[in-house]
């Protein structure tokens, strides 16, 4: 009955991405069928089950679907269904769309969508921002920590280093791992390490200051790079570049200290800001706004 019912909102949440995703033409050729290895089947286990679409994409973002080798392309607009493994290109962006949230995963960052009964993301390694601003539906988990709640969190996780670190940037999260749980406000985050629990919710280092491009925008033909800078904050740093009219990461990366080129492939006029990061890696608030303007010849 469970397995039923949960079928059933994921063909409802399918039917809800169809009046936005792109039309799709038919096509008439005749193909024989390829064989496939499908997933076992148990108890607990859905089959592919669409509850989210490829809203945004800056560079190639790949698809592994479970039970079957190899790779493929996600394209714009397409489905993404439980027991679909997703990977970003080393300088791509992708933003994924649930009904009630939305995940942006930046470069060389892995998560998937467990063919479970409950719904949730798996986050493997990279850096991921949550904006849940609806609620707390969908449960993010890692192999040290579970994360609820609603707002705006960023999700990193070094596999090298063996570290989840989450920041919270607006809102109210809940992390739990090892039988502990710490709550984080906005402006706080934590870290945790395999085998141990979260640790205690702390302030956040400090946001970058004096931008150059600041309030006043810079001009820069398109297809030239714009030179970024600020006073340094952090060991690191996080840049990003987002539309004039929305939160929506377009482009990011992690940088070092600074002076970074930026080239941002597409005209007009678009805000960018930058993140500090702290030895523990502890990711500050946004900076202020600058602002770049991208013109033809």
């Amino acid at each position: 009955m469970i397995l039923r019912r949960v079928a059933a909102c994921g063909l409802a949440l399918a039917a809800a991405f169809a009046s936005t995703a792109p039309a799709v033409k038919a096509d008439v050729q005749v193909r024989a069928p390829q064989p496939k290895r499908r997933p076992k089947e148990g108890p607990g286990r859905l089959q592919g089950i669409a509850v989210a679409t490829l809203a945004y994409a800056a560079g190639p973002v790949e698809r592994e679907v479970e039970g079957v080798t190899g790779t493929s392309s996600l394209k714009l607009g397409e489905f993404v269904r439980t027991g679909d493994r997703i990977r970003t290109g080393p300088e791509s962006v992708a933003r994924l769309a649930f009904p009630w949230m939305s995940v942006t995963a930046s470069p060389s960052t892995t998560l998937h969508i467990p063919s479970e009964v409950i719904l949730s993301a798996f986050f493997d390694e990279g850096r991921a921002e949550i904006a849940a601003e609806g609620g707390d539906i969908l449960k993010l988990r890692t192999a040290e920590a579970e994360i609820r709640g609603a707002g705006r969190v960023v999700v990193r996780r070094d596999s090298q280093r063996q570290a989840l670190v989450v920041t919270a940037r607006e809102g109210t999260f809940r992390v739990e791992g090892a039988g502990k749980a710490v709550v984080l406000l906005a402006g706080e985050g934590t870290v945790v390490r395999p085998g141990s629990p979260p640790e205690s919710a702390s302030r956040l280092p400090a946001a970058p200051t004096d931008l150059h491009p600041g309030k006043d925008p810079v001009y820069v033909v398109r297809g030239e790079s714009a030179q970024l800078s600020w006073r340094q904050a952090g060991a690191s740093h996080h840049l990003e570049v987002l539309p004039l009219e929305s939160n929506d990461v377009l482009l990011e990366r992690d940088v070092g200290v600074g002076p970074e080129p930026m080239t941002i492939p597409w005209l007009g006029t678009y805000r960018w800001r930058v993140a500090a990061r702290d030895t523990v890696g502890l990711e500050s608030l946004p900076s202020a706004d600058g602002l770049i303007c991208v013109v033809e010849k």
